[in-house]
């Protein structure tokens, strides 16, 4: 294993592991790239690098990383470089591995008082709500935790690397809001240092890059993405990542002059022939995998057909920047499918599918019963098609998730095929599914706590409505009136039989009004707090006591180590 104290990877041989992802890992060491004499880049210590721009009266730092001390380790390592002060943080997308480390880098007393620039895309802070606290943020949190090897330590059937970097586990993340955003590009000198930001949707809607004219230098935030084939599908959840909106801005990315590039993932490229080489690459291999899907899709080909069809030719396929190390492109032609046609693929039987637990009983009777459905299943993982096992035993599970002969044959066969998996995330969940269905997930050991407690009040709120019981509230109608004890703020939020409406200003006769402030609902969206018994944060200072306790209690928190993502 490899002895990166910042962040871990498994580097050593193993018949476990695809000799080309070990060879992955070996690029992961941790160190300082000096890309200029001005330019370096801090890679291997966490899993987005950050990189520091060398002004003539401070510095400017690219990107946070996702982890308050893994960020401290930077800033350390940055200092032996200069110690001139840092006047400004960009972060180029919203993702916690670009933004979490922020307090490690700069105070927020400092950002306050205007000594500190924060800047990033105008739509960054609302990307941030959605995936801290609003709607899908539970599940994607559990999602998350098993793509990245949250429960698994770090091994031959456990973590290997992140395939854009080397470890994502956070200790301590920490999060602080943009002072200044923009919306197509932004021109700016910090420091002395001349920097154009552009916007470039790409893996992320508010991605940005930015250009360092004086130094021909592009830090290229994720429209490249590491070295490796980029993500166009993540099977943690993500909302659909356009290819060609991708590629295309690649294309832009080509037009600058650019005689180095600093990635927010992988080393830098040095010289502009390599520099123009790899973004023609890059963007060539988004594009055959976009148009040779809508070419079979064309004649008619299924997602998982399409899984099976479409591959990299050689040239793209061994190329170093393009290896299948982070997602798999046999699960991103079946995202370019359901994004482009969406889930229905033409037969009208699936639009009134039979439930899986009444069809897989139906199925196993017909093929003889639990007994004779094992034992093909073991027939198969002993013939070497793992797939064929897992999916047989699936069928006996749907019968009985209790059933641990079933589940612990299935984890053996989920196991084979995670194998033999170079792409990190279906591999990291193959063998988080495997400990599922063993019994041996501590869901707890993976929980991420995040930094939301600085989100607007309105977000906070509004992130209450997905979770409403609805089912509890048809008859109720209630008004409550929020006062922000921390922040100039008061808005309120209606139940309104089975919806809660957030309602921007303070409403005019409030069932209830209460001072609070912005930790409480934070704790609450968290989970940290029982919404019936727990309200010691709130001072009413309107209304009855009862009506602002039947308000709270309409709300549930989903308790995520309940939730069964393999066994079904």
């Amino acid at each position: 294993m490899s002895t990166n104290v910042f962040c871990p990877v498994y580097d050593d041989e193993s018949p476990l592991v695809p000799p080309s992802l070990t060879a992955h890992s070996r690029k992961m060491k941790p160190g300082i790239h000096q890309v200029t004499e001005r330019v370096f880049l801090a890679y291997g210590y966490a899993d987005a690098n950050s990189i520091l721009l060398v002004g003539d009266d401070g510095v400017v730092v690219v990107d946070t990383t996702e982890d308050e001390i893994k960020a401290r380790s930077i800033l350390a390592e940055f200092r032996k470089i200069t110690d001139k002060p840092i006047k400004a943080l960009i972060y180029t997308h919203f993702h916690p591995d670009h933004i979490g480390g922020a307090r490690g880098f700069v105070d927020q007393r400092d950002v306050d008082g205007g000594e500190i620039q924060i800047i990033s895309h105008e739509t960054l802070p609302d990307f941030v709500s959605l995936t801290m606290a609003a709607g899908a943020a539970p599940i994607l949190s559990l999602r998350n935790a098993y793509c990245f090897g949250a429960f698994l330590p770090v091994g031959a059937e456990g973590r290997i690397n992140c395939g854009i970097g080397p470890d994502v586990v956070v200790r301590k993340a920490s999060y602080l809001a943009p002072t200044r955003t923009f919306r197509e590009s932004l021109d700016l000198t910090v420091a002395g240092v001349r920097m154009h930001l552009l916007w470039v949707p790409s893996e992320c809607e508010d991605e940005i890059v930015v250009w360092l004219p004086d130094w021909k230098v592009l830090c290229s935030a994720e429209v490249v993405q590491g070295e490796c084939y980029p993500n166009l599908y993540a099977i943690r959840g993500t909302r659909y990542r356009d290819p060609r909106r991708w590629y295309k801005s690649l294309d832009v990315l080509r037009e600058f002059p650019a005689e180095y590039l600093a990635p927010s993932h992988g080393r830098p490229v040095f010289g502009r022939k390599a520099v123009s080489e790899l973004l023609t690459a890059y963007r060539d291999g988004i594009q055959y995998v976009y148009d040779q899907t809508l070419r079979l899709m064309n004649r008619g080909h299924t997602p998982d057909e399409l899984a099976g069809l479409v591959k990299l030719p050689p040239h793209l396929a061994n190329h170093p920047w393009l290896g299948e190390f982070y997602g798999s492109i046999a699960n991103h032609v079946r995202e370019i499918y359901q994004g482009e046609l969406g889930f229905f693929q033409g037969d009208p039987t699936s639009l009134r599918a039979t439930p899986p637990s009444l069809a897989a009983a139906r199925l196993v009777a017909l093929m003889g019963g639990r007994e004779t459905v094992l034992t093909a299943a073991r027939q198969a993982l002993d013939s070497g098609d793992p797939q064929w096992a897992a999916e047989l035993a699936t069928l006996t599970i749907r019968l009985n998730v209790l059933d641990m002969e079933s589940r612990r044959l299935k984890a053996r066969a989920l196991r084979e095929v995670g194998h033999s998996e170079t792409a990190i995330q279906p591999r990291h969940w193959y063998m988080t599914a495997a400990l599922e269905l063993e019994g041996k997930l501590e869901k707890g050991a993976g929980d991420r706590n995040p930094d939301i407690a600085g989100l607007r009040p309105e977000v906070l709120l509004e992130s209450l409505g997905p979770r409403l019981a609805a089912e509890r509230t048809l008859d109720l109608h209630l008004v409550g009136a929020f006062e922000f004890t921390d922040v100039p703020a008061t808005c309120g939020l209606e139940i309104r039989r089975g919806v809660a409406q957030f309602l921007p200003r303070r409403p005019e006769r409030p069932n209830f009004a209460v001072r609070l402030d912005r930790g409480f609902l934070a704790d609450l969206l968290l989970g940290k707090l029982d919404p019936e018994r727990q309200l010691d944060g709130l001072a009413l200072v309107e209304g009855r006591e009862e009506d602002m306790r039947r308000f709270f209690s309409s709300f549930e928190i989903p308790d995520m180590t309940r939730v069964r993502l393999a066994l079904r």
